[in-house]
């Protein structure tokens, strides 16, 4: 029996367990980085963090998802085409932000899109073909070098966390090249993209949209509360997005693999439940510390950093049900509801967002609006599936 349920959870048990090896170095890290960084930069970290996120969903076309439900002989051919976008995308807002921002942060965006779409297409081939001992790896790995990076440097010269970020993402793209070209996980193509189109104008809307929508309050906090209060959500995000990162790009591709041969929506519907059951406990955890804690943790340069951690928390638990779920629409190509969701879920986040502006004195509270759109958004996907009766 113990046998049994090991090998049908082998798979997800090992990626999780690597996560959570790059989140442990993750916290370790994070009262140093505190302490070598100013609140400022965190601020500035978090601008650069929101756009390489909004961009690196869209600049491969998600072709990267394509490689978890792609005929073998597409695979190598996604990864080409899948590159060569990323490329042109990258470059073309590089130039963009150096005209809007400044260089320094052009870079960092340039080579923060096309390190995690590299990696993410590496990843995703890889775990196509059960190799996750070498997705285990590459997520180690990845962790390992943005905190090493970011850990080191100030020892040896005065830097930002912008520049940091953007020298761990050089050494991950110099990386991922090498392996693909050592291992020869390409071919030049331009035909198999085209017959993943449901990828490029359903699955790449939805995820722009998602993404814009989760990163949209780097915006709301820096136009209407200021730069201090971005430094504290860029770091109590951060925090909080190691649980998330490890759901989303674990559990989701498991789940995608596992669906794409099962018609019943029952087991979707069921681990989604689960998920977010377990996951309750883990983020009350945020409304009982008292900032005592948080303040011996981060340093006490971060009075009031709490109310960032509750307000986030809130919210964040609700996501723990999407993966299963949202898996189950993705392998069944059925992306399109998820883009419509993800637009009434934008549409209620910049009403709330309004109506707290006005009603809310300290507009830190505007942030409200973020756990009940997600609230509203997962358990609305919940619901489309529980709908389906295929």
């Amino acid at each position: 029996m113990i046998a049994k349920i090991f090998a049908k959870y082998q798979s997800i048990g090992l990626i999780t367990l690597s996560l959570l090896a790059g989140a442990i170095m993750t916290f370790i890290a994070l009262p140093a980085l505190t302490r070598l960084y100013s609140v400022a930069d965190f601020g500035a970290y978090g601008i650069a963090l929101a756009i390489v996120s909004v961009l690196s969903t869209v600049a491969n076309l998600r072709l990267d998802q394509a490689l978890l439900v792609a005929e073998e002989h597409d695979k190598k051919s996604l990864i080409f085409e899948g590159a060569i976008f990323s490329t042109v995308i990258a470059v073309m807002s590089g130039i963009v932000i150096s005209v809007i921002l400044n260089v320094e942060m052009a870079c960092a965006v340039a080579t923060g899109v096309l390190a995690n779409t590299l990696l993410q297409s590496v990843y995703n081939y890889q775990f196509a073909v059960h190799k996750e001992y070498f997705c285990a790896g590459l997520n180690i790995f990845r962790s390992a070098i943005v905190v090493a990076v970011q850990l080191s440097l100030p020892l040896f010269m005065q830097i930002s966390l912008v520049n940091s970020y953007n020298v761990s993402s050089i050494l991950m793209i110099v990386a991922m090249l090498l392996y693909i070209l050592k291992y020869q996980l390409y071919q030049v193509s331009w035909q198999a993209f085209k017959h993943y189109k449901d990828f490029i104008y359903a699955n790449t809307p939805h995820a722009l949209l998602n993404s814009f929508s989760h990163n949209l309050p780097y915006y709301v906090v820096s136009h209407f509360v200021g730069v201090q209060a971005m430094g504290f959500y860029a770091i109590v995000e951060r925090t909080l997005r190691v649980p998330i990162n490890l759901i989303s790009q674990t559990l989701r591709q498991f789940f995608i693999r596992k669906f794409k041969s099962t018609d019943s929506n029952k087991n979707a519907l069921k681990a989604s439940v689960l998920l977010s059951l377990v996951s309750l406990p883990l983020f009350a955890i945020f409304f009982i510390l008292p900032e005592s804690v948080y303040l011996w943790i981060f340093g006490s340069e971060w009075v009031g950093i709490s109310t960032y951690f509750q307000i986030l928390a809130l919210g964040y638990w609700a996501v723990f049900c999407n993966p299963p779920s949202s898996a189950y629409l993705i392998a069944k190509r059925n992306s399109q509801v998820l883009f419509k969701l993800q637009i009434v879920e934008l549409m209620i986040k910049f009403a709330l967002f309004a109506g707290l502006y006005v009603l809310c004195a300290d507009k830190i509270y505007m942030l409200l609006a973020v756990p009940v759109a997600l609230i509203i958004y997962n358990f609305a996907i919940l619901y489309v599936v529980w709908r389906n009766k295929s």
